[in-house]
């Protein structure tokens, strides 16, 4: 019978990098193995679910069911209609809250929403007239081409700060348009 070092000293040199890397993979596969079997484990004892290869049988099995603890039942009404109730004094509370906090739009909080919009506007100006500004000192191509050739490659370039930027002045419009109390002439 051959010694053990022996056979290890004759594995060729080249074939050890392939035998470490399939050691590793075992390794890694039972460790992955084990893992999904502890949960597979847990999942059935959260559950009371028995194997079925290890379950027994028994011609007088019943469901749970079929048979109601009929105070356990009436005690669980009671206990769910008094959190219906206490959700409903709660959300009352909350509604009442709400009411009593909601003012008019004042002139400044107009002023403010105005004030942000400007500015969004006027950062996308700066933004894009500096970028165009710019452009033509990239390279020679871009000094043969138009200023709205220039800005159309530049947003499909940047299209996503071009969509944010007019998603913002957008919201900015919807809101200022639809919060504006009309009056009829």
């Amino acid at each position: 019978m051959p010694n053990v070092q022996d056979v290890i000293d004759s594995i060729p040199p080249d074939a050890w990098p392939l035998i470490d890397t399939l050691f590793k993979i075992t390794v890694v596969v039972t460790l992955v193995w084990l893992f999904l079997a502890l949960v597979a484990w847990w999942r059935r004892h959260a559950y009371n679910l028995t194997i079925a290869s290890t379950a027994s049988r028994s011609r007088n099995a019943q469901p749970d069911f079929l048979h109601v603890d009929q105070k356990a039942r009436a005690a669980a009404i009671e206990r769910g209609e008094a959190h219906e109730d206490d959700l409903d004094t709660r959300e009352r509370a909350e509604a009442a809250a709400l009411a009593a906090a909601k003012h008019p739009v004042t002139i400044g909080e107009r002023l403010a929403s105005a004030a942000a919009f400007l500015m969004s506007v006027f950062t996308l100006l700066t933004v894009l007239i500096g970028a165009v500004g710019q452009v033509g000192s990239m390279s020679a191509t871009f000094k043969q081409l138009s200023s709205t050739e220039k800005m159309q490659k530049i947003i499909t370039d940047h299209w996503i700060a071009a969509l944010m930027a007019v998603l913002v002045i957008a919201w900015h419009v919807y809101k200022f348009l639809h919060e504006r109390k009309w009056k009829g002439a």
